[in-house]
């Protein structure tokens, strides 16, 4: 069937170009001996997951418990939980996790994170496994000083929780638009994170495990001394936005196929609207650059640049995501497609698991 007989809005997957992501990735990665656990936010799908895994990575990084039991019930990991467990519903559900043999480890970073884990392994008699948080500069969650990082090594130990070491996420290396201020920022951020594994490593506890990056982030963190592993996620399927950081790299996967309703002078509009496509990274963009959704409503897209003297009424086109992430996350199936042909139809098992 070719893909553009689909009904719409639905979203296109090109296998081709997420191998071509994959192999770029693990080639960019190849003798650094830094590996990679992809994060799981971005393609929120087991089929992909397996590719990667495939592909070399040593296992798979999410946002939320939903995702790991989504990877759990297809038998796939190890995984990181790159947030914290909070609260006895989600401890419990850890804890479940646990009984099933699953292997993840999660992110603390206070005292309150090890005394919830510590009360939920007493009640349920399984030891969880444990990364220190440490903030890299984005000020969201995380140690401040290496002196707290190393209190809360010893508080996990004590506690007999598996510590297995740090991460830190310099995420807002993408609020800096410029190649060589970003460049500085990022390595200062990874600075920040080694000053933590240092300070662990004179305390009598050396990480086993120092996870850090983004994709925009992952050429300099892998030619960073004491980093480990990278939790990049965007690469797998590009975005326009994460283009803007790696240009002519990456491969666009990820596109959404959208039908032209009516065609006026000086815009178009399709039937893509904000229920359907994400906006939080700016506008989307035709394939070419031709046209971009420039406003959305609820259920319309209103499209504007030259490539719309070229539109008419029932043609169907592609939109390249500003942000493939929060796109997909609005559906639930992926239609795989290989030169223009759909091969397969993939379901979004992760899509909406915010809890």
């Amino acid at each position: 069937m070719d893909a553009y007989e689909l009904d719409t809005p639905c979203l296109l997957l090109d296998l081709g170009a997420v191998e071509h992501n994959s192999a770029t990735m693990m080639a960019s990665l190849a003798g650094s001996g830094v590996a990679l656990r992809p994060h799981f936010k971005t393609p929120k799908c087991p089929q992909v997951a397996r590719m990667q895994l495939d592909a070399g990575a040593i296992g798979i990084t999410v946002a939320k418990l939903g995702e790991a039991e989504v990877l759990a019930d297809a038998g796939l990991g190890p995984i990181l939980m790159a947030n914290q467990v909070v609260g006895p519903i989600k401890i419990a559900r850890l804890m479940a996790l646990l009984a099933r043999g699953v292997d993840i480890t999660i992110a603390v970073e206070s005292e309150f994170n090890v005394r919830e884990l510590s009360e939920g392994a007493r009640l349920s008699g399984q030891r969880p496994a444990a990364v220190i948080e440490v903030d890299a500069g984005m000020s969201r969650c995380g140690t401040s000083t290496p002196a707290e990082t190393v209190a809360l090594a010893r508080m996990l130990v004590d506690a007999g929780i598996d510590y297995r070491g740090i991460m830190g996420y310099e995420g807002h290396m993408y609020a800096q638009p410029d190649e060589e201020p970003r460049r500085q920022l990022i390595e200062a951020a990874l600075g920040a994170v080694n000053r933590h594994a240092e300070a662990l490593a004179e305390a009598g506890l050396p990480p086993r495990i120092v996870s850090t990056s983004g994709s925009a982030s992952t050429g300099i963190a892998s030619r960073t001394a004491g980093i480990t592993e990278l939790q990049a996620g965007t690469y797998i399927f590009h975005d326009s936005h994460h283009e803007g950081f790696t240009p002519g790299i990456y491969q666009y996967a990820l596109t959404l196929l959208t039908t032209v309703v009516t065609v006026r002078d000086r815009y178009a509009v399709c039937d893509a609207g904000m229920k359907s496509l994400s906006s939080d990274h700016g506008p989307s963009f035709s394939r070419d650059g031709s046209f971009k959704a420039a406003r959305l409503s609820e259920e319309h897209a209103h499209l504007t640049g030259p490539g719309i003297a070229a539109l008419h009424p029932g043609q169907k086109v592609e939109l390249v995501p500003s942000h493939g992430d929060t796109t997909l996350n609005l559906h639930d199936v992926y239609h795989v497609v290989r030169k223009g042909q759909v091969v397969d139809e993939w379901p979004i098992l992760g899509a909406r698991r915010f809890k």
